[in-house]
């Protein structure tokens, strides 16, 4: 989705392809060490022996998981399992792409697929999910892994490039209070700050052609969901919603994905102010405050001033964004946005949102406005002008 000025050409595109096939390259098996192949070993013998006892489908999903390809293209081939929808015609080649997938069996899953399964369910985790499985425990404090954050960025490559591939498919996990949360894949793997691999796997769905990087989540304000993001401020509620409402960019920040944000602000498509009226323009500033005031930016060094100027930038650039500011009620709103405008670097000395309190919304649409029309698109305005004289800020 992160789009250059000069189009490529579209690829030549053959079987299971998709149009990201040529961002990486095919999956090549890596050299297996003696206790891998010592494993497998085992798994193939036990799996061999299974066939006189279990079912096919059932020694199908034992293959895709333990990553038996020469057993799985017998069974295909021989008992001709076909991928179906219809419950009854044997075990559905989805099943076993998304056991192969959840267990990192790359050669598996690219058999499978090749022979016609559909990636969708593999990403998803889909069908090891029934019922639909809770987000956290009853308790609500600790966090249920979900088998899609266990993908890897070398089997998530593998079903991109598959032409068959929907990477926006939704999934349906419970939070607290009896409430479901409603993710893309995108959004799930973000939330989970213990995934060593959630940057690069995030960064790989988002530049798939087919995500939208302006989506969101709602969620109650008292949920697990809401307190496992560690922000202290209350989040924004639309007056017209009973949930709290984050997008992608949000997102980013709210579960710290620093470099994931520095990567968004580069696509072309990506509007902080949508969607639109429900509050998620709001909270991306509360977030981003929140982080501020906290020092979360410091480990960022240099980089912060790319993604402050970077996120300025956006706002200054989007009139989903401008319009909903100017036309806000929400003081705090207006008090945020002029502060994100008037910080240097993290100084002790910038500006708070209290620094804006004194101002009615007149007043501050004044400001706004001000500050919109002395905006330069070819360099960062001049905050020393706009505000002289800075007055102390979040560490006072």
């Amino acid at each position: 989705m992160i789009h250059s000025s000069s189009p490529a050409p579209s690829p030549i595109r053959t079987g299971n392809q998709s149009s990201n096939a040529t961002d990486a390259p095919p999956y090549q098996a890596t050299r297996r060490t003696f206790r891998q192949r010592l494993t497998l070993r085992c798994h193939q013998a036990i799996n061999l022996i299974s066939l006189k006892f279990k079912s096919r489908e059932a020694i199908l999903l034992r293959a895709a998981a333990t990553g038996d390809v020469p057993l799985i293209r017998r069974l295909v081939r021989h008992h001709h399992i076909v991928s179906s929808n219809t419950v009854g015609v044997g075990v559905e080649l989805e099943d076993a792409a998304a056991k192969a997938a959840a267990h990192g069996k790359a050669e598996a899953l690219e058999l499978l697929l090749e022979f016609g399964a559909f990636p969708n369910n593999a990403l998803a985790g889909e069908n090891l999910l029934i019922p639909p499985k809770r987000m956290f425990d009853e308790r609500g404090g600790h966090r249920q892994h979900h088998v899609t954050e266990k993908l890897t960025p070398e089997i998530v490559r593998i079903l991109l490039n598959n032409v068959h591939i929907f990477p926006e498919v939704t999934i349906r996990l419970g939070d607290t209070e009896g409430h479901y949360l409603h993710f893309t894949p995108k959004e799930l793997i973000n939330s989970n700050p213990g995934n060593k691999n959630r940057e690069e796997i995030c960064k790989m769905l988002v530049s798939h052609d087919q995500v939208d990087v302006n989506t969101e989540i709602s969620f109650y304000q008292t949920g697990a969901f809401a307190l496992s993001s560690k922000v202290n401020q209350s989040f924004y509620q639309h007056p017209r919603s009973t949930f709290v409402h984050v997008n992608f960019l949000g997102q980013t920040l709210m579960f710290d994905n620093f470099g994931l944000a520095e990567h968004l602000l580069t696509d072309q498509t990506l509007d902080p102010g949508l969607p639109i009226g429900t509050g998620a323009a709001e909270n991306l500033l509360i977030i981003f405050m929140d982080k501020y005031s906290k020092g979360c930016f410091h480990k960022l060094n240099q980089r912060f001033d790319i993604l402050l100027n970077a996120l300025r930038d956006k706002i200054a650039n989007s009139n989903a964004f401008r319009n909903q500011v100017l036309a806000s009620e929400n003081k705090l709103f207006k008090q945020q946005f002029l502060t994100l405008f008037a910080i240097r670097h993290q100084d002790r000395y910038d500006l708070s949102p209290a620094d804006f309190q004194h101002l009615n919304c007149d007043q501050l649409n004044d400001k706004i406005l001000d500050l919109f029309l002395n905006i330069s698109y070819e360099a960062p305005p001049d905050y020393h002008r706009l505000y002289p004289n800075p007055l102390p800020g979040y560490d006072s």
